[in-house]
Formats: C-alpha cells, sequence, structure tokens
C-alpha cells in the first residue's frame, strides 16, 4: 500500500532503475479449473458470504483468473508467498511501517476459505535478518498472474483490532512504483477502510484517496472490486460504486494481486497493536475474481 512505501531509503531509486530494464505482460496467464468456477448462487460451499453470484460491474465481462480457495492448501500456480517489489527489506517484510513478517504457516485454506493469519508470536526471521514482534500471512500473483484493466474483486471479512493492517492492493509486474491500486486497505485502529491510488515518479507520488469510517468491514462478509479501464478507476463496495477518478495518472501497465494481514507499527493511524487486540486473528477471503474488459 502507499503507506508502505514512503519509508523507503535513498537506495530505492537505484532498485527503481535497475526495475527499469523489466517489460510488464499485458496479457493475463490462465488457469482454468473445473473445481473453481465460481459458484451459480454465489455462497461459498461451507455457508453463506456475499448474498449475489456477479456484481454489476463484472455482468457480461469474461471471467480471466479466479481462486474460490476450496483446496486444502495454497494454490501455487497462482500464488506465492514471497514479496517482491521496490520498497521491500525482503522476500518477507517490507519496511518500518510494518510490525509483521510473512510466514508460510500464517497462510490457511479451511471450509472453502483462505485465512491470512496475523499473531504476535515473535519470530526470527532470516530475510531479512532481525527478530519481529509479529507474524503476518502474505500471498501475491506477481509472475503467476497479471493483467492491464479489468474489474477485480474479493468477498472478504476484516479483522477487528488496534494495530491491524490487511489489504487488497494491486502493483505492477514489472517491479516499478508507483503506480499502486489499494482497493481495500483496512486500519482497523482508526477503523476506517482507505482505497484509491498511488501515481507520478518517486520521490514526488501523487495520492488519490478516500476513506471511509466504521466498522462495516468486520461484522459481516463484503465485497471489495475496482473496475479499472483507461484513465478511469471506480471502486466498489458490495457492487454498489464508492469512489471514481479520473485522469493520465490512472495506470495502463500490467498489475498484479497481494492480499496480506500485516499490522501498522507507527504512532498514526490507530497505532500499533496493544494488549487490547486479538490474537490470533485473520482476514479471510472467500475468493477473488478478475474479469477482462470488453
Amino acid at each position: 500500500m502507499g503507506t508502505r512505501l514512503r519509508t523507503w531509503s535513498i537506495g530505492v531509486a537505484g532498485l527503481l532503475l535497475a526495475a527499469g530494464s523489466l517489460s510488464a505482460a499485458a496479457t493475463p496467464t490462465q488457469l482454468p479449473s473445473a473445481t473453481d468456477t465460481p459458484s451459480a448462487t454465489g455462497t461459498a460451499r461451507y455457508g453463506a458470504t456475499c448474498s449475489t453470484a456477479t456484481s454489476p460491474p463484472a455482468r457480461g465481462l469474461p471471467l480471466t483468473w479466479s481462486d474460490e480457495f476450496g483446496g486444502r492448501s495454497l494454490d501455487t500456480r497462482r500464488w506465492s508467498t514471497v514479496m517482491d517489489f521496490p520498497g521491500r527489506a525482503g522476500g518477507h517484510y517490507h519496511n518500518s511501517s510494518y510490525g509483521s513478517y510473512a510466514v508460510d504457516q500464517n497462510v490457511v485454506l479451511s471450509d472453502g476459505r483462505l485465512r491470512l493469519v496475523a499473531d504476535n508470536k515473535p519470530v526470527v526471521g532470516t530475510d531479512p535478518a532481525g527478530t519481529y514482534q509479529y507474524t503476518e500471512g502474505f500471498i501475491s500473483s506477481h509472475d503467476k498472474f497479471f493483467q492491464s484493466y479489468g474489474y477485480w474483486e474479493i468477498c472478504a471479512k476484516f479483522p477487528a483490532g488496534k494495530g491491524l493492517w490487511p489489504a487488497f492492493w494491486l502493483i505492477p509486474q514489472d517491479r516499478s512504483w508507483p503506480p499502486e491500486i489499494d482497493v481495500a486497505e483496512w486500519f482497523a485502529g482508526m477503523p476506517s477502510m482507505h482505497t484509491g491510488l498511488a501515481s507520478g515518479t518517486w520521490p514526488d507520488v501523487r495520492w488519490d484517496s478516500k476513506w471511509t469510517a466504521g466498522t462495516a468491514p468486520t461484522t459481516g462478509w463484503h465485497k471489495y472490486g475496482v473496475l479499472w479501464k483507461p484513465g478511469q478507476l471506480t471502486f466498489y463496495t458490495d457492487g454498489k460504486p464508492t469512489y471514481t477518478l479520473t485522469g493520465a495518472q490512472v495506470p495502463s501497465k500490467a498489475m498484479y494481486v497481494v492480499l496480506n494481514s500485516g499490522t501498522w507499527a507507527n504512532a498514526d493511524r490507530g497505532g500499533p497493536p496493544d494488549a487490547t487486540t486479538r490474537f490470533p486473528n485473520s482476514f479471510d477471503v472467500d475468493y477473488i475474481r478478475v474479469y477482462r474488459t470488453r
């Protein structure tokens, strides 16, 4: 998310220059699976979550990629658990805005859902080296699925608790930054949901953002999506538009998905976890579906 990248060191400039030699692929990879076809009723196999099968912005669009999380373990054809983007300190830790280190055991599939767990068991990490107070679940479709434009949506329930910072976001396949599309970035300590776009060039980054206060993301299952067209982004909650931005700052390069359950480390935005925060907790996702605009 955008706030993650504000703590970069000067050395990031060299990383971005190196990333410039990598080209983005606009054609998405596709992994059809008979067992992962979206439900005709829009309910999970193990109980109701989001109530309707197809959100209005997705109607009539071809499904290009999805995961219904019906297996017993993470589908490694679709996902990896290692970070691969500018601004991270290593493959399992982003930067000092985070209090959490990504570990594979915090990525759990059960009852037809993905559970990205955050926990307060300190871990000694190796990538990068250090001791971290909290752990998180992290998955990314980098190198496995990416496309330009389309409608991207999850059905999810977010955790409540001071200092929790789970999110659904998109970043470029070519390892550049910005841009970044924050579809649903939850600051549980405020509590408030952030959606928006980081654009421009480092360090002159433009932020187009909308904040929605309230605890609704934690009290039930909701759909969070973005319809991405040339020059326009429209964000949706439960199939209803909540925020639209237009202009040349809207990216055209291919992007991929990140889902993670991090914790916030700084004093602002609700502050870090404290004794009131319940651990372990999880960011639960029933499905992710990505459609291609015609």
